[in-house]
């Protein structure tokens, strides 16, 4: 494969990822005025004016990622696989991209509470927010026990189900 190829193949890859964090970020409504996401969402006003296909916000960034990752598919396998199966692969890595994010977020943010709780760095509060908005509705049943918070366990041993469910879709699409 061509160089040039393979650099255009990671530049759509890292805009993929973009558009992931943008998606994380408007699904559990973190802070705007976080500068990491200000400058996300600085990107994404004059995207969203061109690829406006939806009034839903979420459902047009979720497509913007699945279209940037199948774009890489294309350049990195369109000679082996048919566009069709890399629509699917796209969208499932897509998804598992998501269920990685929020699983390395929610270990971040159960270390950063027991290290430096409300630490002034943005990308910390950031991994914080997000770890505490998914942790929320699992909080809301399962209370803490003498101190000890087991709602990490539970969501973590959820996103590992669901990942290897769709470990196991994309190994009978591929």
């Amino acid at each position: 494969m061509n160089t040039n190829y393979q650099i255009l193949g990671l530049f759509l890859n890292v805009i993929n990822y973009m558009f992931i964090f943008l998606l994380i970020f408007n699904l559990l409504k973190v802070n705007y005025f976080n500068p990491i996401v200000a400058a996300l969402v600085r990107i994404y006003k004059p995207i969203s004016k061109i690829f406006f296909i939806f009034t839903n916000q979420i459902i047009n960034i979720l497509i913007l990622a699945i279209i940037f990752k199948l774009l890489s598919l294309i350049i990195y396998f369109g000679n082996q696989y048919e566009t069709i199966t890399l629509l699917g692969v796209a969208i499932i890595q897509t998804l598992m991209a998501i269920l990685r994010i929020i699983f390395f977020a929610v270990i971040g943010g159960v270390i950063l509470s027991w290290v430096s709780p409300e630490n002034s760095n943005a990308f910390l509060q950031l991994i914080e927010e997000i770890s505490y908005k998914t942790l929320a509705p699992i909080r809301k049943y399962i209370p803490s026990a003498g101190g000890l918070d087991f709602s990490p366990l539970f969501i973590l041993i959820m996103i590992n189900l669901l990942e290897s469910f769709l470990t196991d879709i994309l190994r009978a699409i591929v």
